[in-house]
């Protein structure tokens, strides 16, 4: 049963925030918005007012908001141009995946699993980014993101098995088999 009533708690100090990821080993998920944004209302009134988004990001992230122009100078420095974009960082605050653009919350959800994934990955957390991909293909097995996860997962499983070549060639088959004419079947080696 989802939790109706969780809240998401948006930090808007980003010194704060990497402080809070560090103690909690958490990702944080930065949202970029400004003002006269439709995007941006429609992510905050639409997407993170779903309850199983603001549920997972309560339990699983550490949220950060941040206004493209009043934090100029860190929205800068990642080289934001168009609002919103929702931006995944690791507990070092080191940005690892990014998101443009509005996305209706089971995507979004598609895009939080990823985003946490590619941290994890970063971190060595093969086992948590794999998990958290196979929730994106379980989920939505011809998604649009999905080729994307599979992706990932394979990079993950790579690393997992030492970098053995054998363990992302057999996942990355499995794209070029159902999503043929994705990009991600065309990024392999």
């Amino acid at each position: 049963m989802t939790d109706t009533t969780t809240r998401i708690t948006w930090l808007t100090d980003w010194t704060d925030a990497t402080r809070q990821a560090r103690t909690s080993r958490k990702p944080i998920i930065i949202d970029v918005y400004q003002d006269n944004c439709g995007g941006c209302v429609r992510l905050e009134e639409e997407t993170l007012a779903d309850p199983t988004v603001r549920e997972q990001i309560a339990e699983r992230f550490i949220p950060v908001r941040m206004h493209l122009f009043m934090d100029r100078a860190i929205t800068r420095e990642w080289q934001i141009f168009w609002t919103p974009t929702v931006l995944f960082a690791d507990r070092s605050g080191k940005v690892r995946y990014s998101s443009i653009n509005y996305l209706p919350a089971a995507e979004f959800l598609d895009v939080m699993d990823i985003g946490e994934a590619v941290t994890a990955m970063r971190w060595q957390d093969y086992e948590t980014s794999i998990s958290r991909l196979r929730d994106v293909e379980a989920r939505h097995p011809e998604g649009s993101l999905t080729a994307e996860a599979i992706y990932w997962r394979g990079m993950a499983e790579y690393f997992r098995d030492g970098h053995q070549s054998a363990s992302a060639k057999a996942v990355w088959e499995e794209i070029r088999e159902r999503f043929p004419d994705s990009i991600w079947a065309k990024r392999q080696p």
